[in-house]
This record gives structure tokens, C-alpha cells and sequence, in this order.
């Protein structure tokens, strides 16, 4: 049986693509972190599904919705190329998910024990299911820092915040913080 390509499967298609591109680099020095959150949305009104035309269910500060993912950074001087893939379950509401892919610049101090470092760049976030808040496939904006603490020999802890800006949410710009640790294996 052939397998049918829709719009949304092309979406995932490229976006998983352009990861493994972007990182497609030979290996070489770098860092990869298993990393769990928490992602704190801003306020925005989204139209509610099935509704009357014209009404809409207003999302402010809902509580706190996991993600969890993995990070490659392709380098370990003070400049350079970080990916992120993620997946949160609950993705502004408890009815939608979302898969994050970012690229993004990283820069650190020099490896110390504890590297605080910034980050920024660009993405896509594919949001679906049964709600509201299943917005479809949407660029993002990304920028943030932490800290990365070394503990036992390539492994190591960090810590993150960052900060999704996703233009064109029903004319709108949504805002997403999150939060998250995790367990970094140097490579």
C-alpha cells in the first residue's frame, strides 16, 4: 500500500531534514544533552475548534506543559552551532503537541568547570491535535543561554532557559519560555 504525502507530513519531512543536515558535520568535539522541561506560553487568544464563528477561548499563563528533546553542539570553542529536536505532549493546552527543530549560534566562555553561555537562532514548531492551540506548522524565533557544569569525566549537567518568539499565530506573536536541565555527554 503507497503511502500518501500531505502538506503536514512534507512539514515534518523538512524540518527533520534541515536537522540532519545542519548537523551532519563530521563528528568531531562536541556535546550532546538529553534535556527535560517545562515551557510557560504568554497570553494570546486562540479560536476555539468547532465553535461559533467569532468566539474565542482566551489562554493566559496555563500551567506549566513538559517538553523534552535532545541538543547537539557541533563544537566545543567559545563560537558555535548548536541543533535542537524536541517534543512536548502538551503543547499550550493539554489537547495539542508540538515537535521544535532549531538552529541555532552558541557562545561560551572558555571551559572553566561552569561555562555559562548565550544562545539564537531559527526554527519551526509543528503544533497539532485536537485544539485550539494546534496552530499548524510555524517559523520561530529563539534566544536564550545557561550554564554548562561539568561533573564526571565526559559527562556533565546543563542548565537552560530560552525564550520561542512564533510570529503569525492567528495574527499574533507568541511568546514561549522554557526552562529545562539536563544530561550532557561530551563526545
Amino acid at each position: 500500500m503507497p503511502i500518501e504525502y500531505n502538506f503536514t507530513m512534507k512539514k515534518y519531512l523538512l524540518c527533520f531534514l534541515m536537522f540532519l543536515v545542519a548537523g551532519a558535520s563530521p563528528l568531531g568535539a562536541g556535546d550532546l544533552t538529553l534535556f527535560g522541561g517545562f515551557q510557560h506560553p504568554g497570553a494570546i487568544t486562540l479560536g476555539s475548534v468547532g465553535s461559533v464563528p467569532g468566539t474565542a477561548g482566551q489562554i493566559t499563563d496555563p500551567r506549566d506543559f513538559g517538553v523534552f528533546g535532545l541538543r547537539i553542539n557541533r563544537s566545543r570553542s567559545m563560537i558555535g552551532l548548536e541543533h535542537t529536536l524536541a517534543y512536548s505532549p502538551s503543547f499550550i493546552d493539554s489537547q495539542a503537541h508540538a515537535f521544535i527543530q532549531s538552529s541555532n549560534f552558541i557562545v561560551g566562555a572558555p571551559a572553566l568547570g561552569i561555562r555559562p553561555y548565550g544562545t539564537a537562532g531559527i526554527g519551526f514548531i509543528h503544533s497539532g491535535g485536537d485544539a485550539p492551540a494546534a496552530i499548524g506548522t510555524k517559523f520561530a524565533l529563539n534566544y536564550g543561554g545557561g550554564i554548562k557544569i561539568d561533573a564526571l569525566g565526559p559527562l556533565g549537567l546543563r542548565v537552560d532557559v530560552r525564550g520561542y518568539a512564533i510570529p503569525g499565530v492567528e495574527s499574533q506573536t507568541l511568546n514561549v519560555l522554557e526552562t529545562s536541565i539536563g544530561l550532557l555527554f561530551r563526545f
